[in-house]
């Protein structure tokens, strides 16, 4: 077996790419300082910056927090995609009871109801006004009924449909029901909402990128002379580039912290009324702000449009300064 010791020349490598990482770490850490003291330099008009970025961003993600909590609500409405199955009138109580019970055992229901011939009888005599008519009836003519609630995974219209055909095929049913246009409703209008905010997003990311872009070009012109001078003793455009960069970066970090704190500021400034509408519908829903991951996502992706409308904007300026 070798018992190879290394040799010099590897020992000077590995410690010229230590010394080399170091020494960019180093650097990296001096620029990123650089960067943010250049935002406290002028705190004022960067902080209005700054302000115009998180509501740029807080516009379409609020938008998305309204739209999740819409379709929470609207999972909560239990006529939503309600299916009616209208059975034999001949159907006996104990077949009714146990055709529920099978029903309530697939994957794709959430919940059955039923309503027995005398129910619903005795119900549509107190709706109707009509009780003592009625009650000249021979024998019930009205038919006993499961009302089943598909799970939320199961109340696409799509979903529905195929629900309804299955349950149409049971020997038992003699009528299956389903109100698809309001469910297409529901779904088209949510769907709507989606693009809406998918489009708003894209639009104000770009009003993000050029903000920062703007911004980091007067930053490149008022330093012009010494962007000239570092050039003259052979810097490159990198070098250059990267305070700038960590400047975009820091530009997108504080904005997207500030948008955070508008969304969940909003959020608890409606809370109460959002609850105390609920309450008149005897519904326990309260508004869900961004949760530990949506809220680290939203910080991402505002630090991604600072970096990159920096990185943008400086780079095609820096190209055009040439010492004289």
């Amino acid at each position: 077996m070798s018992n190879e010791q290394p040799t010099g020349a590897s020992l000077s490598q590995g410690a010229t790419i230590g010394a080399r990482l170091n020494m960019l770490t180093h650097l990296h850490k001096l620029e990123a300082r650089r960067g943010i003291a250049e935002i406290f330099n002028n705190p004022v008009s960067n902080f209005m910056t700054i302000l115009v970025i998180a509501i740029a961003l807080a516009l379409p993600a609020g938008l998305q927090i309204l739209l999740d909590n819409s379709k929470s609500l609207s999972e909560s409405w239990d006529g939503a995609s309600r299916i009616s199955l209208y059975l034999k009138t001949d159907l006996k109580e104990n077949r009714l009871y146990s055709l529920a019970d099978e029903i309530r055992q697939q994957n794709d229901v959430a919940k059955v109801d039923v309503i027995t011939q005398k129910q619903a009888l005795d119900d549509f005599k107190q709706r109707s006004g009509f009780a003592d008519a009625l009650s000249q009836l021979d024998s019930n003519p009205l038919p006993p009924v499961l009302v089943i609630q598909p799970s939320p995974s199961h109340s696409t219209p799509q979903a529905s449909e195929l629900m309804l055909a299955e349950f149409d095929r049971i020997p038992e049913v003699d009528i299956a029901q389903l109100d698809l246009d309001w469910v297409r409703k529901l779904y088209a209008i949510i769907q709507l909402a989606e693009k809406a905010a998918s489009a708003l997003g894209i639009a104000l990311g770009l009003a993000v990128l050029l903000i920062v872009g703007n911004t980091i070009r007067l930053s490149v012109q008022n330093r012009r002379e010494e962007i000239e001078v570092v050039k003259l003793v052979g810097a490159t455009d990198g070098f250059i580039r990267r305070p700038f960069l960590y400047t975009g970066l820091w530009y997108g970090l504080f904005a997207g912290i500030t948008c955070w704190l508008i969304l969940n500021i909003s959020l608890l400034w409606l809370q109460e009324s959002v609850a105390n509408l609920a309450g008149l519908y005897q519904s326990q829903f309260s508004l869900s702000g961004l949760g530990a991951i949506q809220s680290l996502q939203l910080i991402l992706i505002s630090c991604g449009l600072g970096l990159l409308g920096s990185w943008l904007s400086v780079g095609r300026h820096i190209r055009q300064i040439e010492p004289r």
